[in-house]
């Protein structure tokens, strides 16, 4: 305090008292103005249905701030006070105020995580995946946890603590832990790498690392597939990042190749008929995307007609039912026209046998004569 700011009172320098009762209540009417303020108006642009975004603000907002007006109130009096006080209470003082330096700013910074959390967890909920969750549950932590180690060192070294051993300890500690979990990091980074480019979703049918199945989980760990005939495959995260994924729930259609055969013995104007039906069976279709059909080979007993339908319907049950439903059709259409469907057979033809002809030898020739 400047030597010339006294006011004496009854040989008492009262100057001190008055600017400390002066600065605790500019102090209080700062902390309820700001919330005053933060409730009343900035709270007012959060959606309701972020609530647990609302209330970490003002959680922010309240017991971080009084933690820093608190010390700036103890920091403002022991500056008004320092002609009186020892030296060793200065001393224990600003240890104080370090201490409670950083516990303010560590809470400001966890609750300011917690916060970001609140306000993606909506985001994340409408995901189907939970992987999602997973990570921002990951982040959080591993976020926290650093925030913690790094106030705690600053502290401590404001505190003129040699922390040098214990970073050098910290150092050795954390490479001996990414040593010992480097498979586990290995798959976080994958569900990371999975959760960036999202090559499927939960529910999609993929085909990956031999395994053909429906996407049922998608972990921080694994993935976990379940194979149509009922199996349950749990993949490493670290694998499927760097595997070929083949998703059929990302094509735009299902397309099936088909061949149908009718007899040799079918006229011209009946494959032409067959040809026709085909096309429009599967092009009135609700469920046709795209269709054709054309007469393109002489097989081996039959007259071949390709053809090629690609269906709109990706859900593999309904699929079935549109293949199924154009199939019924085309074999009523077929037997209305009487074009019959071909099926593997052979033809043999048989060469009529004709009677035995004797012919005498050239001894026998020669005693016919003699004798004759």
């Amino acid at each position: 305090m400047p030597a010339d700011w006294k006011l004496v009172l009854f040989d008492i320098d009262v100057f001190p008292f008055i600017a400390l009762l002066a600065i605790i209540f500019v102090t209080f009417a700062t902390y309820f103005a700001i919330l005053r303020i933060l409730e009343s108006r900035l709270l007012r642009e959060v959606p309701e249905e972020q609530k647990e975004f609302r209330e970490s603000l003002v959680k922010l907002a309240r017991t971080p701030l009084k933690l820093a007006l608190f010390t700036l109130l103890i920091w403002l009096a022991a500056q008004l006070f320092q002609e009186v006080l020892p030296g060793a209470v200065q001393s224990l003082v600003r240890a104080l105020v370090v201490i409670l330096v950083g516990i303010a700013s560590l809470y400001f910074l966890l609750r300011l995580i917690d916060t970001l959390v609140a306000y993606f967890k909506p985001k994340v909920a409408r995901t189907e995946s939970k992987m999602d969750d997973n990570l921002l549950h990951a982040a959080r932590v591993t976020l926290r946890a650093f925030t913690v180690i790094v106030i705690v060192l600053v502290v401590l070294q404001n505190l003129d603590i040699d922390i040098t051993g214990l970073v050098a300890g910290l150092g050795i500690a954390g490479l001996a832990v990414a040593l010992a979990a480097q498979e586990t990091l290995s798959n976080i980074f994958g569900a990371v790498t999975i959760f960036i480019d999202r090559p499927f979703r939960v529910g999609d049918a993929v085909s990956v690392e031999g395994f053909t199945g429906s996407i049922e989980d998608i972990g921080l760990r694994s993935t976990r597939l379940r194979t149509y005939d009922g199996t349950l495959v749990t993949l490493p995260n670290s694998v499927v990042a760097s595997a070929n994924i083949d998703n059929f729930a990302a094509r735009p259609t299902r397309r099936t190749n088909f061949t149908i055969g009718v007899t040799y013995d079918t006229s011209y104007e009946k494959l032409q008929k067959a040809v026709e039906i085909l096309r429009e069976v599967m092009a009135n279709h609700p469920g046709t995307a795209q269709s054709r059909a054309y007469f393109n080979s002489y097989g081996d007993y039959s007259l071949n007609i390709l053809a090629n339908h690609w269906c709109q319907y990706l859900d593999y049950e309904e699929y079935l039912k549109c293949i199924e439903e154009i199939n019924f059709e085309i074999k009523q259409r077929f037997e209305a026209e009487g074009i019959e469907f071909a099926f593997p057979s052979q033809t043999l033809y048989v060469v009529p046998e004709r009677p035995l002809e004797i012919v005498p030898s050239p001894d026998q020739k020669a005693e016919t004569e003699l004798g004759g």
